[in-house]
């Protein structure tokens, strides 16, 4: 009895759309069944994982506005998301599973399709079982012969004529023969079946066997034939012969079972001599007589290969279509998905040509065990297609039901793992190479290369220590003079950068610069980033010579805006005034009026050191109306900068105007007494005495104030040249008499004795005269004022 429980019901009302979910028990096993129902037709189909795990998407040709929370439940998880306009629904089963489509009826359809295309249904279940509800005994392929217990004999009736008496087959020996035949056929003994079945029937041409040993000859014949497919020239028999034998066995076993099988080795036998016609003919007798029967089908996929070899391609895809989705038969349906890989293949249609393929992988792998060699092809040429996944995918298939002793399998096992490393899948590839070099580490033909393709494979497997990663790598650069050394010495260069030995890495910048920019990672670009880390890292540290020396040696680029404060003071500092300028340059439009304004006074401050004076002092308006909207002082420094620029210029009105206001805005501080200073000499230049005389006041009084005598006695020199210029002598001797208790150079010392002297006859003093000419003259030094000062000195009575 059955007991079905409603454990609960998902239901999802969104545009039609019913989601329904129910389980329940039977024979104490528990299941569930999945209902997905919408109000027009959409997709579902299987999507692999793994040879023995299946997931489920269906796509629902619209979008769902309302969303849905993904469902975890015991037999399986749901997740619902959207993309591209579309709504998906995947499943992924936590139990066994099968997708089963609720077809309709062909009069509810809305819509005949003259092309089969991917199948659509408005209600698809999915049913999740712990294990198989019910089991099915599996059928043997085989003459069910009683089982004979001698010593219990039951009471046992014959074989009878039509007059219901017993046949004898006392005196025959057919049967003994038929069944020799059989076991020869079984074993694939197919020459001796040709040859014995002749015999037979002309020794017993009544035999009741006929139909079956004539049925055996055909069949051995065709394998023979198929086998020998080009060159057949020593057989005593060929296609017609098959085709008169079939035609023959056809007309005279009209009710046979095997009829079938006879018309479809007469439809190949005639598509193979030539004759299309009488193929067709046979071919649609199996259509209209036995439209489901196997070799009805197997007759149609030969057909369509005739149909492909004369490139008549689009009919035979349709013909295989017609049997991939109309057989009932499994084997014959994975045939026609096998045949329909290889045209996509052909049409360069690789992801057409997987689906198909993986249909056979999933359902019936066992298929491709029927007939190992054409499986092995079949991979080769997935490899060739790049489809190394499925190539891989095969030969584990091949491998796990074949015998170590078989004579290929060491070439299979090796190529299993280099087209499973291929479809980098490592770990899997990793597994064939050790089963390769467990089996075959002594005499292996294929050692050196499965060695190494190890080798090659350690760079994709996860390895955590690093101190074993390195000196792998080093015993590979040490190996490989080939593309696997190469490898190597980018992976090693690129732990090292994990590792922050950006010195080491610019140690290996010759052989890197070697390697072919073929790989992912590139030499090239590992040398800079090392390069760039160290040039930040000495930047951090304000080490300016060596953040300029790589930034030029490996031509970086560090100016990305976290860092261009300091490598603006950089560049100035080792006097790259125009790398500082692209800087500051680039920040002169900043959103922030603050960054802006800094920026500016940068540059200016780039610009003078460049000599590029009217382009710095054109910035003084702008700077002007930043720190006005800033409410800001403009800095000194910036002030300076365009002080020089207009020394630079000579002009010592824009000079002497941006140094009152500098006086204004700074009136004690000593850092200014340079830029005063530079104001006297240039009006010593232009002899302006009375800018001269203010400008030398101010200096001498800033000195006294702040206890220097840095401009002692330059200044005080040039503001008596100018006094005496003026006529103010009094006024300059004043300024020459406190000088000569002052410790200067004897230079001049001489020059201001002579300035004494001469301010002293002036002034008529001729005593002070006298004595300050004769101090001159006393100096121990040489200098043209000395000798002034003789000369006067001989004058004076």
């Amino acid at each position: 009895m059955k007991y079905i429980f409603l454990l609960w019901v998902l239901s999802a009302q969104l545009f039609a759309l019913e989601i329904v979910f129910n389980s329940g028990k039977e024979n104490k096993i528990n299941y569930a069944i999945l209902h997905l129902i919408d109000a027009s037709p959409f997709t579902c189909e299987t999507i692999p994982d793994a040879l023995e795990h299946k997931r489920y998407l269906c796509k629902i040709e619209r979008a769902i506005d309302k969303p849905i929370e993904p469902k975890k439940m015991k037999f399986a998880e749901l997740d619902f998301y959207e993309k591209e306009g579309a709504f998906y629904i995947a499943i992924e089963p936590k139990v066994d599973s099968q997708l089963i489509a609720v077809e309709e009826s062909l009069f509810e359809t809305k819509e005949v399709l003259g092309k089969p295309k991917l199948k659509r249904y408005a209600h698809w279940t999915i049913l999740f079982q712990e294990k198989p509800l019910y089991t099915q005994k599996k059928p043997l392929d085989a003459i069910d012969f009683p089982v004979v217990y001698s010593k219990q004999e039951m009471p046992y009736v014959g074989a009878l004529d039509l007059n219901g008496k017993p046949i004898s087959y006392a005196q025959s020996k057919d049967i003994t023969l038929y069944l020799d035949i059989k076991q020869a056929y079984e074993k694939g003994d197919y020459e001796s079946v040709v040859k014995d079945v002749t015999r037979v029937l002309n020794a017993f041409p009544n035999s009741i066997f006929r139909s079956e040993l004539e049925l055996f000859q055909m069949r051995s014949m065709d394998k023979i034939l198929s086998a020998r497919s080009e060159d057949s020239a020593e057989l005593s028999f060929n296609d017609t012969t098959i085709a008169e034998i079939a035609k023959r066995w056809s007309k005279e076993f009209t009710s046979d079972e095997n009829l079938p099988e006879v018309l479809m080795l007469m439809t190949k036998a005639y598509l193979k001599s030539g004759s299309k016609s009488d193929a067709n003919y046979f071919l649609d007798i199996l259509v209209s007589e036995h439209p489901d029967n196997i070799f009805t089908k197997k007759a149609i996929l030969l057909y369509a290969d005739h149909l492909f070899a004369k490139k008549e391609k689009e009919k035979a895809m349709k013909l295989y279509l017609d049997v991939l989705y109309g057989a009932q038969d499994i084997d014959v349906a994975s045939e026609a998905a096998i045949r329909l890989s290889d045209y996509q293949m052909d049409a360069g249609k690789l992801k057409e040509a997987k689906e198909y393929l993986l249909k056979v992988l999933n359902v019936n792998a066992a298929y491709l065990l029927k007939d190992t060699s054409a499986s092995y092809k079949l991979a080769k040429r997935l490899y060739e297609h790049k489809l190394y996944d499925l190539a891989a995918s095969i030969t584990d298939l091949l491998l796990a039901n074949m015998s170590k002793k078989e004579e290929n399998r060491e070439l299979l096992l090796k190529e299993s793992g280099d087209w499973h490393a291929k479809a980098n899948e490592t770990e899997a590839a990793y597994g064939r190479y050790q089963e390769y070099l467990s089996d075959y580490k002594t005499n292996g033909e294929y050692l050196q290369d499965v060695n190494e393709a190890l080798d090659e494979l350690f760079f994709k497997r996860p390895e955590n220590n690093e101190t074993k990663l390195e000196n792998y790598y080093d015993k590979l650069i040490e190996k490989y003079n080939n593309e696997i050394g190469q490898k190597a010495l980018l992976e090693k260069a690129n732990l090292l950068m994990k590792q922050k030995r950006y010195q080491d890495i610019l140690g290996m910048q010759d052989a890197l610069a070697k390697v072919p920019d073929r790989f992912d990672l590139k030499g090239e670009e590992l040398v800079y980033e090392a390069a760039k880390s160290l040039a930040l890292q000495a930047l951090e540290k304000s080490e300016c010579p060596t953040t300029i020396d790589l930034i030029e040696t490996y031509k970086l680029q560090l100016s990305d805006g976290t860092h261009d404060d300091k490598l603006f003071e950089c560049f100035m500092r080792q006097s790259r005034f125009d790398r500082a300028r692209e800087i500051s340059g680039a920040h002169l439009k900043d959103a922030s009026l603050q960054k802006r304004y800094e920026w500016t006074q940068k540059e200016v401050q780039a610009l003078v050191k460049t000599g590029r004076f009217k382009e710095a002092i054109a910035f003084k308006e702008d700077l002007k109306t930043l720190t006005f909207s800033l409410r800001q002082k403009i800095d000194l420094a910036t002030l300076r900068d365009l002080f020089f620029a207009y020394a630079g210029l000579k002009d010592l009105e824009g000079a002497s105007s941006l140094a009152e206001g500098i006086r204004i805005l700074y009136p004690n501080e000593a850092g200014t007494i340079d830029l005063y200073y530079e104001i006297v000499k240039m009006a010593n230049d232009a002899k302006n005495d009375l800018l001269l005389s203010q400008y030398a006041k101010i200096i001498m009084q800033m000195q006294a104030q702040f206890k220097t005598t840095a401009y002692t006695p330059s200044v005080e020199l040039l503001y008596i040249d100018a006094l005496k210029r003026l006529e103010r002598n009094e006024e300059a001797l004043s300024i020459v008499e406190p000088l000569l208790n002052v410790h200067v150079a004897p230079k001049d010392k001489i020059r201001l004795l002579y300035h004494a002297g001469e301010l002293s006859m002036k002034l008529k003093n001729t005593e002070k005269a006298k004595a300050y000419f004769t101090q001159c003259v006393a100096v121990n030094d040489q200098s043209s004022w000395k000798s002034i000062c003789q000369q006067n000195l001989d004058l004076l009575p």
